[in-house]
């Protein structure tokens, strides 16, 4: 029987099973350490335009737990194709900024959104006024948003949303989702090259 190294002597065959290895690790790389992708929508603009490429690590979150303000790549809630609020995971991508945590309660007003530990402001009440509440140094935000809220995030959900607010369609529609449905931490965009950077 002949030895895998007479066997790679064949020219053709080497390049097959140097393409076959090729291939195999970059499935790895993609399914465990990380994936590229490609932004289409506008609702992250300033921090990521249209059409521009990003790079999410998957293995941060079997590792470490998301923080506030972080970028991820998940899946939104929905079913198969469609996103809308419901408790299962859709098949479409999304890429938004975690901004509420689990237990929280999430609002805004006055265009700024905020955070509480606790129940939120009581309906005319303020949220300077309210224990446990305050409002969020958002410096990426790029457009207006509609006040709402307060929203009470469950114990096992995050709350994602868009830096253009104005144009995102986020948790604000579609509801928190669980870490499960987190793909990765987007950490760098690679492409244009005019928009390389690491976040």
């Amino acid at each position: 029987m002949a030895s895998l190294s007479e066997i790679r002597k064949n020219p053709v065959v080497d390049l097959v099973l140097t393409v076959a290895i090729a291939v195999g690790i970059a499935y790895l790389v993609q399914a465990f350490i990380v994936k590229p992708y490609r932004v289409p929508s506008g609702s992250m603009e300033p921090t990521i335009a249209i059409g521009e490429r990003i790079i999410a690590a998957r293995f941060t979150m079997r590792f470490t737990d998301p923080s506030r303000d972080q970028i991820i790549v998940f899946h939104p809630n929905g079913v198969g194709g469609d996103v809308y609020d419901t408790e299962t995971a859709s098949s479409q991508t999304f890429v938004k900024r975690l901004v509420g945590m689990p237990g929280e309660t999430i609002g805004a007003t006055g265009d700024r959104t905020y955070v509480c530990s606790g129940e939120g402001p009581a309906e005319g009440g303020s949220v300077k006024d309210t224990p446990g509440c305050a409002f969020l140094n958002e410096p990426f935000v790029s457009s207006p948003q509609d006040d709402f809220g307060p929203v009470r995030i469950p114990d096992d959900r995050y709350f994602m949303m868009g830096d253009n607010r104005s144009d995102s369609d986020d948790s604000r529609n579609w509801g928190p989702i669980t870490r499960d449905q987190m793909i990765g931490t987007a950490f760098m965009s690679y492409w244009p090259p005019s928009r390389i950077s690491i976040w």
